[in-house]
């Protein structure tokens, strides 16, 4: 029954409790009816996320060039909409962003932090502690311990006075403590977007945060337990995250596993299993919070059960990265800036005191980590920007942050001064770091005996050192086979670097780990992935070095890291290593495998080892036959084209190597330039002197050798040199060239705006297309280093060095001074 459209209840029932609630449509009807859509939850909603990710993204467009991070312009834009500056505007404050609105607004901010904290535990490489080096726990534990003692030790004389902090003792020595606190992936995160990752300085600072992560992570968990009130209900929370720990290794993690085991090699993880591990991440939040943990406990816990790295860690990065970082994570910053209320500031000797306590944390962890530093024998530049990268703040400091607010811990003055603090000192901190290191400059003084790499300093009697970098399986063959031409011999053994090159996906921090047989045999046989692509190409390699005619040894080493700092690895380990020549493959004899998008950063990698390199480059363009190598027999034919300079040099030196194996066969053909424009510069002298004696040399070495033919030609400008090269086609297996020719560069500059490929050079470019041999010859394209090459292609200042080398009649000293070169020729 009802009456007057109330309804009564039966007879004999008691009468229910009635609610009157007003329902409010969630959609507005439209402009046409005259209703504002702000008045409305979900268009208000929609058009709040889009101005803070439009201002977000608008700030991090103007302040990237100035060295600062997402997480600076994404808390510079909500502190912009916030009572600090625009919230203060009627506007704003009644329309936009409405006190009644903001819990709907908290929720996407809270599902932010949930899905980073997920994905910085997957990025979590558990086995970078024991990887760490030892400079690492020196540095990385003194510089948490003593600005600890010394924040810690101002906890009574001041922290007891600040009205601000309403925790009680316990967090009054919880959040002083965590001043100094450096946290992993805040680091890495800062050093991804400053490109630093696989710098030196960027390795220690990623290992020295690491050194201090579990401390951190167990005294958040501490503070979970004895910031309860009842001591019975910290201790059941206590007990309740060591059970979902439990919970998550060994019932979960088996889980995880055999999907990581029933996912082809290769091949991405099924959408079903993503899903499912999406949900479960919601799922393990809302455990974590109903045992009285925080919500992003059981997220972390979760992430630190999968495996980082492809299939599975990579995968889900892939899915989820990008929405939570460029979407999610700005609505978090939003809401940390936007409580940000400058005006708040009143009790002024409470302001005083905090704000010595902070600058005392940030000064004496400053101060810490670079005398540390200095004691590891790092330069004392390198040694203070070490000391204010881990000084930089991000998102697990701002989760910490708002938690305490939210649960009433701060006062709006004193959460006001902390949040100000951590944005200044990232303020300071990236832009210094970025435009003072050089990441490739060296973090200390080198202790090795350092000498010329290239191939012309390296003995027929000593060992001959080649560094390959592999992207996958196609471009082994015609490695193996260039190796084999290379002559190993017992006087002169071949030790080749391999390196598998990989870019960093699913994982927080690049690697360089050797690649050891027995120990990837026995890791395979448990998750049966024996036929990985690294594995196959290793044991391609190892296979090779066992068959080859003479002793070749094979170091193989996994390289993860961005392809965008990826040379820096390759550099340094070139260097360290004292290997004359890098060999790379050319970006095209992947564009069919890997796509369009990792062959451009194929080829902006072999760039930029080019530039930096140590060493003697070779880009191997693959464009005929592999090989015709087998166990029984190898023949060869080699073609070489020698015009002049320091990179043809190098082609000529590694010509010579070549001649000694009686199954290569050789032809020189060598053009010379008759109407040089003549300079008079000491240096083209040189260049001219070092050309003629190393060409003496070679064909005094080769007297009686039947495997190698010398063809020598005269032109009288570039284009006949062009036709000529053209004209000597042949039936060849590799093309051996220059990069940069000065004669060429000094007459014809304007070729260079025909060529499609720079790094291979003008004649490099013409012999890879198809007008030369109908495009079926390998070419390898040599240039040496920047740093090394003299003459008309040295640029910038030069370490003090002295450098001799000996040829038939003539003895070259190669002087090297800060402010030029001198070149003396002693005849």
């Amino acid at each position: 029954m009802a009456t007057n459209g109330v309804e009564t209840p039966p007879p004999g029932k008691p009468e229910a409790p009635i609610f009157c609630m007003q329902q409010q449509a969630v959609t507005s009807k439209g402009f046409w009816r005259k209703d504002n859509p702000l008045d409305y939850p979900l268009p208000l909603t929609m058009a709040q996320i889009v101005l803070v990710v439009v201002i977000s993204r608008a700030l991090y467009y103007l302040l990237r060039p100035l060295g600062q991070t997402k997480f600076v312009c994404n808390l510079l834009g909500g502190i912009i909409l916030g009572p600090s500056a625009l919230g203060k505007t009627k506007v704003v404050r009644e329309k936009l962003f409405r006190r009644k609105d903001a819990p709907v607004f908290e929720v996407i901010a809270l599902m932010g932090v949930v899905y980073s904290m997920f994905i910085i535990a997957v990025k979590f490489d558990k086995n970078m502690v024991r990887r760490t080096a030892r400079n690492a726990w020196k540095i990385g534990l003194p510089g948490f311990i003593i600005p600890l003692v010394i924040t810690l030790s101002l906890v009574h004389p001041i922290g007891t006075t600040l009205p601000g902090f309403k925790g009680g003792t316990f967090f009054l020595y919880f959040s002083f403590s965590t001043f100094s606190f450096t946290f992993f992936p805040v680091i890495a995160q800062a050093l991804s977007e400053l490109n630093l990752m696989t710098s030196e300085l960027g390795q220690l600072a990623m290992s020295s945060s690491l050194v201090t992560e579990a401390i951190q992570w167990l005294s958040t968990v501490a503070h979970i337990v004895f910031s309860k009130r009842n001591p019975s209900h910290g201790v059941m929370a206590l007990v309740s995250l060591l059970a979902l720990t439990i919970f998550n290794f060994s019932f979960l993690r088996p889980l995880v596993l055999l999907v990581v085991k029933k996912t082809p090699e290769g091949k991405d993880v099924k959408e079903g299993y993503v899903v499912a591990i999406l949900v479960g991440v919601l799922a393990m939040a809302l455990v974590s919070d109903a045992i009285g943990a925080t919500p992003i406990t059981g997220p972390i816990l979760f992430g630190l059960v999968i495996p980082d790295g492809p299939p599975l860690g990579a995968t889900l990065i892939q899915k989820m990265e990008f929405v939570v970082s460029e979407f999610l994570l700005p609505v978090l910053f939003f809401r940390v800036g936007f409580m940000v209320d400058v005006f708040s500031f009143s009790d002024w000797e409470s302001f005083g005191k905090l704000q010595l306590v902070i600058c005392l944390t940030y000064g004496a962890k400053i101060v810490t980590v670079t005398v540390a530093a200095l004691f590891c024998k790092v330069r004392f530049k390198n040694s203070l920007l070490l000391g204010l990268i881990l000084t930089i703040k991000g998102v697990v400091d701002i989760v910490l942050l708002t938690r305490w607010r939210s649960s009433m811990l701060l006062d709006e003055q004193s959460y006001t001064q902390i949040a100000l603090s951590m944005l200044t000192v990232t303020l300071i901190a990236t832009p210094v770091v970025r435009f003072l290191y050089q990441p490739q400059t060296r973090l200390g003084p080198s202790t090795k005996n350092l000498r010329i790499r290239n191939i012309q300093s390296a003995r027929n009697y000593q060992e001959f050192s080649i560094l390959c970098c592999v992207h996958n399986e196609e471009s082994v063959c015609s490695i193996t086979t260039l190796l084999e031409s290379s002559n190993p011999t017992d006087v002169s053994p071949l030790i080749t670097y391999v390196v598998r090159a990989v870019e960093l996906i699913g994982r927080a921090a690049p690697l360089l780990v050797p690649y050891k047989k027995k120990y990837q045999e026995e890791a395979n046989k448990k998750l049966k992935h024996s036929n990985s692509p690294t594995h196959q190409m290793m044991r391609a390699f190892w296979n090779y070095s066992m068959n080859s005619k003479g002793p070749v040894s094979i170091q193989a080493f996994t390289m993860i890291a961005p392809y965008k700092s990826m040379h820096e690895t390759v550099c340094r380990l070139a260097e360290d290593n004292n290997i004359p020549l890098i060999l790379l493959p050319f970006h095209e004899n992947h564009q069919y495998i890997v796509g369009a998008t990792v062959t451009t950063a194929i080829r902006q990698f072999n760039i930029h080892v080019q530039n930096y390199s140590p060493s003697t480059v070779g880009l191997l363009v693959e464009r005929g036959l592999s090989t015709r190598l087998s166990v029984s027999h190898f023949s060869y034919n080699v073609a070489v084209f020698f015009i002049g300079g320091p990179d043809d040099r190098e082609v000529l030196a590694y010509a010579w190597r070549m001649s000694g194996n009686p199954d290569v066969g050789i032809t020189v053909f060598r053009f010379v330039l008759q109407n040089k424009v003549i300079v008079a510069n000491k240096d083209e002298e040189t260049e001219e002197i070092l050309d003629q004696a190393l060409v003496d040399e070679f064909k005094i070495r080769n007297i009686g050798n039947d495997c190698v033919i010398w063809r020598d030609f005269e032109v009288d400008d570039s284009v006949q040199l062009m036709d000529a090269i053209r004209n000597s086609q042949g039936d060849y297996d590799l093309v051996l060239v220059g990069r940069r020719h000065t004669d060429m560069l000094l007459r014809d500059e304007e070729m260079t705006e025909f060529v499609q490929n720079p790094e291979l050079g003008v004649i490099g470019d013409m012999l890879a297309s198809p007008d030369f041999c109908g495009g079926m010859v390998n070419v390898l394209v040599l240039q040496e280093s920047k740093e090394l090459s003299n003459g008309a292609f040295r640029s910038g200042s030069m370490r003090g060095s002295e450098s001799k080398f000996k040829f038939p009649g003539v003895e070259i000293t190669i002087k090297r001074t800060n402010l030029k070169s001198i070149f003396e020729v002693i005849v």
